[in-house]
């Protein structure tokens, strides 16, 4: 009888619909039951005997094996890691770089593998155990699966094609991160085909090296943005400093003047108060980064989260008061946002 399996909900709790029929009983142990692989070669069937008190509780355990085992070959070879080198272009060259990014940081989707039989089943009467089968035919797992395998493929090439295509490097970085997450799932798709089928998954190749390009495409594309810097509303370049340090951090030049892209930086106060009072300022920090054409590619505002101003007498007094506190939290929130958008997390 045949049963549509997800590996992952059976890992957590095997839930199974029964119904198969039992072998006859017979004076003689099946052969199965003694050496299973003689039966069910593993060039042709991925197989695993189970065993328990019940017909039911075997069967049960013999497609919990097989699902454990496919999980754990799956997870194993996603955790690897992909290791490229990077170098800045032309005048603007860098050192070279060694980014290392693990080739599944989260997967989310599910997987479901079809044609899960349990075909046989037999009662040890001397030991009082059940033994049971749990089988899937190659073959046919492969034709049933890899629908899913191609309908991965089209969702990252949808981006990453459309990455290829694109002039602007930092445009280019939102679709290659797109990608990269498609890229993950596709790569999990090819996980659960290689299992199947490791020669017939090799078809693949060249995707699984298209995904592995994605974090050394994204930093050769922050080298070629060179950024030149406008500020307005900085106090001591308090601000000014957690924002370029941020960026040369995510590997992004930061210059008087740069052929691409500006980076804008647009500090206000939002004061309360007077000059024959108390100063009392709610600073935020507008960050954009705007091509050639007055295009924005990137935007960021951070705002003062705080109940509270930061008050003085004096204006620059306040703001050497509040600006720190800003600045904080721009090398914190501008690098998890910029690399959420735009880079590997």
């Amino acid at each position: 009888m045949k049963k549509i399996v997800n590996a992952a909900a059976i890992f957590a709790a095997a839930v199974i619909l029964f119904g198969c029929a039992s072998t006859p009983q017979s004076a003689d142990v099946p052969l199965w039951v003694a050496n299973y692989r003689s039966v069910y070669p593993s060039s042709e069937f991925i197989a695993q005997r189970g065993e328990g008190a019940t017909r039911e509780s075997a069967i049960t355990d013999s497609t919990a094996r097989i699902a454990r085992y496919i999980k754990s070959e799956v997870d194993s070879h996603l955790a690897s890691t992909t290791n490229t080198i990077v170098s800045g272009a032309g005048a603007d060259a860098v050192a070279s770089k060694e980014v290392k990014t693990e080739n599944r940081t989260e997967i989310n989707s599910t997987v479901t593998l079809m044609n899960v039989e349990n075909p046989v089943s037999y009662f040890d009467k001397s030991n009082k155990i059940w033994y049971a089968m749990a089988v899937i035919d190659r073959e046919e797992a492969w034709r049933r699966f890899v629908p899913q395998v191609e309908d991965a493929k089209s969702a990252f090439y949808a981006a990453f094609n459309r990455a290829q295509a694109e002039d602007e490097p930092l445009l280019a970085n939102v679709y290659l991160r797109a990608a990269w997450e498609a890229g993950k799932v596709f790569l999990e798709k090819l996980e659960y085909a290689r299992i199947i089928s490791d020669t017939k998954e090799l078809i693949y190749k060249a995707d699984r090296e298209n995904i592995a390009k994605i974090p050394s495409l994204l930093l050769q594309n922050n080298l070629d943005s060179t950024l030149a810097l406008a500020v307005t509303g900085d106090n001591g370049n308090i601000i000014t400093e957690a924002v370029t340090s941020t960026f040369s951090a995510l590997g992004l030049t930061v210059s008087k003047s740069a052929p691409r892209y500006t980076l804008e930086v647009v500090v206000s106060d939002n004061e309360t108060g007077s000059a024959d009072t108390v100063y009392k300022i709610y600073p935020d920090v507008s960050i954009s980064i705007v091509g050639r054409k007055g295009t924005a590619v990137y935007s960021l505002i951070i705002k003062w989260n705080e109940k509270n101003g930061k008050a003085a007498g004096t204006l620059d007094r306040a703001e050497r008061l509040a600006f720190p506190a800003l600045a904080e939290r721009i090398r914190t929130e501008l690098a998890s946002d910029f690399s959420a958008k735009m880079g590997i997390k």
